[in-house]
């Protein structure tokens, strides 16, 4: 027997309680761990200056800057919470968590560059400011963003399928922003603007993967005699499993060389996406179909009662 006719004797659905007790387990970490930095930090996530303000800090040498070392050097200085990332050819982003940097310490820091990696172009440099009233708009509108995203493919799927695909799929959804921002606070990852994308690339792969199966358990309904539902769901997910595992692999191996390869400025984002990747590839097959399967038996429960 080959392993792709072994998964189609898999029982996914059977054993529901499994697949809830370890999604439950580790949303529940996260939710800990946000509780944690609550009361350690003040925020249950740890905020770039994006969304809670800061300084950006931009220049060029005539040297390439080593990242590492424009790192040591701003803690030097006394900042340790920064984002060091390179710019063009021989240029450098700061960004330091402080909205206001004294002329004299922003000196000192160029100075300290200057003296490893050349003259700096002074055409380049510039020091911006981000006020937290700006954070706080792009956090409102990053929030009402995915909000909307998560309404949208509510109505598409309910009209495509049906209220009760369209609810399970949304739900597994939730589940995959709930793990990964339960990481995120787990890991005290700072995010920034690019985790919106991030987060919307997580709800569309999720989407993506879960309209498969549903697809599966429509075609499937549509020749259903007396087979139970809750069978007729399997035979879908252990038939479709095959074909997700491949496409989430593929896509988690891209973003793996992304991880590993793009450095510490992307690193981050990197990170969200690829436990998006396997989140939203497990909440489709164990979350989302179990959801629907649980929703279909109690309506099919409640009509038999009516009937009775």
């Amino acid at each position: 027997m080959t392993f792709r006719e072994r998964i189609l004797t898999w029982d996914i659905i059977g054993r529901t309680r499994t697949w809830f007790t370890i999604s439950s387990v580790i949303i529940a970490i996260g939710i800990v761990a946000m509780v944690v930095n609550t009361f350690s930090f003040g925020s249950p996530l740890k905020l770039g200056i994006d969304f809670i303000g800061g300084t950006v800090i931009n220049a060029s040498f005539e040297k390439a800057p080593d990242e590492a070392v424009v790192r040591d050097i701003l803690s030097a200085n006394g900042y340790r919470n920064v984002t060091v990332q390179r710019a063009g050819e021989k240029g450098i982003t700061m960004k330091v968590e402080a909205t206001e940097i004294d002329p004299a310490v922003s000196g000192k820091i160029i100075n300290d560059i200057v003296a490893k990696y050349g003259a700096v172009d002074v055409g380049t440099k510039e020091i911006t400011s981000i006020a937290p009233v700006i954070g706080r708009d792009l956090l409102r509108r990053s929030s009402l963003a995915l909000g909307l995203s998560l309404l949208f493919t509510l109505l598409y799927i309910t009209i495509r399928f049906k209220f009760s695909f369209g609810l399970a799929t949304i739900l597994g959804m939730v589940h995959d922003i709930f793990v990964a921002l339960g990481i995120l606070a787990v890991f005290r990852v700072p995010l920034n603007a690019p985790f919106v994308g991030a987060f919307l690339a997580i709800v569309t792969y999720s989407v993506q993967d879960g309209v498969v199966v549903m697809d599966r358990i429509r075609e499937k309904l549509r020749y259903r005699t007396k087979e139970p539902f809750d069978k007729l769901a399997n035979a879908a997910v252990t038939e479709t499993w095959m074909r997700s595992f491949n496409t989430s692999f593929t896509t988690f191996l891209a973003v793996l060389v992304l991880f590993v390869m793009g450095g510490a400025p992307i690193r981050d984002f990197s990170t969200t996406l690829l436990v998006g990747i396997i989140s939203g590839t497990y909440s489709s097959i164990y979350v989302s179909t179990p959801l629907l399967v649980l929703w279909v038996k109690g309506r099919e429960k409640a009509a038999a009662l009516q009937k009775a």
